[in-house]
């Protein structure tokens, strides 16, 4: 079943895109890949609202898969899919086959990825979960979209595959770039980021047990950076008022799944300087497309609210405490501090000792975090990503050009250096934010480098093609290493069943919230064993067909 609903939610989730795009917010002339990001954007507004009221029920959401299918027969000839993009398409889908077998998921989905999503499917969404689970306080969009994916025949067995749809998009988006005539002759800088951004999103993040709810936003960062250097250099008479609404499409999607990635508001400074420096206005971002935007993040700053009672966890200053629901105060300051010692290699297996604000001042961190943490982590993604510089140089690195090339990037690349700054300063955690800033920090001014030095590059496009060859083959060769590990560790064999196990080590230290997430019932009094639980459970109330988990 696994292998007909991946297609088919595919399939529904362009279908969605068509129909936005067409009939809600007017974007003309957009590829399969953006069509695929609008149509997700569309289902998390849609997941945000219809929780509210409904679980995301079997029915809901085979109605809703049904819808989506219906859209995209129904809009098809209007888009008129070429042979080529079909044949991208299903190339990419079929390679991405590999990735979604996986025995073992992220670390974080047993513990409470899982028991959110499968929360959301039995019951309109709870209020206070915050309280039942530390984990559930910093909800992600990604929970939403997964909910969707909870149909007949697979149960639970889908909800790990809501990052694959957003590579399989992400990565046509850019090999559209990379094949644009246009770019492979004004604006080859654009081709060599993107050929980059190809390789490291599919051999860097080759494992969809590591993506969790922080490598696709991050992927979708990356493809913001791409078309937002390559709008601000693009020479034209008029703005393009539909990269204005994708950009701010896959921004609101981006801080959906993250709340720290909000701080990439900054971007938006550029940009406004750019089309207010050329249209002597700013009236092309007040559209409909805005009006959903704003929706979309509002309904999530509403849902972190009903989960803590915080707007923004765990900015105690966006609290709101004196709700039945709310965290106290004293949690939300107690996670706070521990997000930030985890980021900062202070929190874990030996360190329950340390003081964690004295920790976390006046870079006390720093040494430990460089010993445990720079060291190999940090220094080897540093080392990976100037190896592939390497290539790229010796790959395209030709006579210097005639042609006197200005960019406009500097703006740009100080905003990327300043949110850098951020990371570092905060939370120094490569999965919290890290990744794609160090690859953009040394690929921008690898691209502008090589752009330079562009004159007479021979068989341009054998050496794309043998390049996608060699990501394709590692890609597939790294996960097929990775599915042997996982046959020989966890007995997982994708030929026998692809369905991931659940069972009491699943879910670890958070057996006490089983009873209320699955099956929403508290057990016996009397028990040793009930009365652990219920010392970390929530008061749990039902009030007009929801249920609260109220602080004792």
């Amino acid at each position: 079943m696994l292998f007909i609903y991946y297609p088919l939610i595919l399939i529904s989730i362009l279908g969605y895109g068509f129909f936005t795009s067409k009939k809600l917010i007017n974007l003309k002339n957009l590829n399969i890949g953006h069509q695929g990001i609008i149509g997700i954007f569309f289902l998390l507004l849609f997941s945000y609202i219809t929780t509210q009221f409904l679980p995301h029920n079997k029915l809901f959401n085979i109605l809703t898969l049904s819808i989506g299918i219906f859209f995209f027969i129904f809009f098809l000839k209007e888009f008129n899919l070429t042979k080529k993009n079909v044949i991208i398409l299903t190339f990419l889908s079929f390679l991405m086959i590999i990735f979604i077998l996986v025995g073992k998921n992220h670390d974080d989905f047993h513990y409470y990825h899982f028991p959110y999503i499968i929360n959301i499917t039995q019951y309109p969404h709870p209020i206070g979960l915050g309280n039942l689970n530390h984990g559930f306080s910093t909800h992600s969009s990604i929970f939403l979209l997964s909910s969707l994916f909870y149909l007949p025949g697979v149960d639970y067995n889908l909800f790990h595959l809501a990052p694959v749809y957003i590579l399989i998009f992400s990565n046509f988006i850019l090999l559209k770039l990379i094949f644009n005539q246009e770019i492979q002759k004004k604006y080859i800088f654009v081709l060599f980021l993107s050929l980059s951004s190809l390789v490291f999103i599919n051999i860097f993040f080759y494992r969809l047990g590591e993506h969790g709810t922080d490598r696709p936003a991050m992927i979708l960062i990356i493809l913001l950076f791409v078309n937002l250097i390559f709008f601000i250099n693009k020479k034209t008479e008029k703005i393009d008022d539909n990269f204005l609404k994708l950009f701010i499409i896959i921004f609101t999607v981006i801080i959906s799944m993250k709340a720290f990635y909000m701080i990439y508001s900054l971007l938006f400074f550029p940009l406004i300087f750019y089309v207010y420096k050329k249209t002597k206005s700013v009236n092309s971002f007040f559209n409909l497309n805005l009006l959903f935007c704003f929706a979309l993040f509002s309904l999530v700053i509403l849902t972190n609210f009903f989960n803590t009672g915080c707007l923004l966890f765990p900015e105690k200053i966006t609290c709101f405490f004196d709700f039945s629901w709310s965290m106290n105060s004293e949690n939300v300051e107690y996670l706070r501090l521990h997000f930030e010692n985890w980021a900062k290699a202070g929190a874990g297996a030996g360190y329950e000792n340390l003081n964690k604000s004295t920790y976390i001042s006046n870079f006390n961190w720093l040494g430990n975090w460089i010993d445990k943490y720079f060291f190999n982590k940090v220094s080897d993604l540093i080392f990976s990503l100037f190896f592939v510089a390497t290539i790229f140089l010796f790959f395209f690195k030709r006579s210097k050009s005639d042609e006197n090339i200005q960019r406009s990037f500097k703006f740009l690349y100080f905003t990327i250096f300043f949110i850098f700054l951020v990371w570092f300063l905060i939370h120094p955690a490569l999965r919290y934010g890290g990744y794609h800033l160090f690859f953009l920090l040394i690929f921008i001014p690898l691209s502008l480098f090589l752009e330079k030095f562009s004159k007479n590059i021979y068989n341009l496009d054998k050496k794309i093609f043998l390049l996608i060859l060699i990501i394709a083959l590692v890609f597939v060769g790294r996960n097929v290493n990775r599915l042997i590990k996982e046959y020989k560790i966890y007995s997982y064999n994708p030929f026998i069943n692809t369905s991931f196990s659940l069972d009491k080590s699943s879910f670890g230290n958070q057996e006490r919230f089983k009873n209320i997430i699955i099956n929403s019932e508290l057990c016996d009094s009397g028990s040793n064993e009930c009365d652990k639980k219920k010392e970390y459970s929530a008061k749990e109330i039902y009030k007009n067909r929801y249920i609260i988990y109220s602080k004792k």
